[in-house]
């Protein structure tokens, strides 16, 4: 049985050498394919990551400040035990940023992303024994002028008036009574307390993503 001619070899083995080369050449464009396609994805990602982190800086920062502007700091330089006698107003959504879930928290460093975390778990009970303490002073001014009417009514039928010392009198020792009976000191100690473990948490997140993005942003204001 014949052989067959050289020809009909050369033949075959360029076909195979080309099969090999055809087939070597697309597995090798598809791998670069699949190498840029996970590049683009990893930039897309760390640019989620970024807008993430400083819209959360921002929004933590932010409240931050508010709160000691409204109260914080008057709250601080109160002596323990004492009652808070104010209200802060609480919008119903306080932090919209992070409790909107954003995806891109899980890729922030572990650390950085404890620390968001911590903070905002205290923040919301930070915001908890505010509200406390809303609902508190309300109730203890309602007692106080209720006391102030009674004053007054009985002033009336005595056919005395009511002089304004004696009304500032009532009023505050009416607001300072039931402030103490609703534990109002305790609430406030609360709210103190949580100020101060948050204020190193709140400079530890803003140093971390400051240093985190310094060598984005150099980039950027060179380019």
């Amino acid at each position: 049985m014949g052989l067959g001619s050289a020809d009909a070899y050369i033949s075959m083995v360029s076909g195979l050498v080309g099969a090999v080369i055809g087939g070597w050449c697309t597995l090798n464009g598809a791998t670069k394919a699949h190498g840029l396609a996970l590049k683009k994805e990893e930039a897309a990602d760390r640019e989620r990551m970024i807008t993430t982190l400083m819209l959360l800086r921002t929004e933590i920062v932010g409240s931050w400040e508010l709160f000691h502007e409204e109260c914080g700091d008057e709250l601080l330089g109160q002596t323990e035990g004492t009652p808070f006698l104010s209200i802060l107003p609480i919008g119903a959504n306080p932090f919209p940023i992070f409790d909107s879930g954003p995806a891109a928290l899980n890729l922030v460093p572990r650390e950085l992303a404890k620390n968001i975390v911590h903070f905002y778990m205290r923040a919301k009970g930070l915001i908890a024994a505010i509200e406390m303490n809303n609902r508190d002073y309300d109730q203890a001014l309602q007692h106080a002028r209720l006391r102030l009417l009674t004053q007054a009514e009985r002033a009336h039928q005595a056919g005395d008036e009511v002089s304004d010392e004696t009304h500032d009198e009532v009023f505050n020792y009416s607001v300072a009574f039931m402030a103490g009976q609703l534990g109002m000191g305790d609430t406030a100690d609360s709210i103190r307390s949580l100020t101060q473990e948050l204020a190193p948490i709140v400079q530890r997140i803003t140093e971390e993503v400051d240093k985190l993005f310094t060598p984005d942003l150099e980039h950027n204001r060179v380019s």
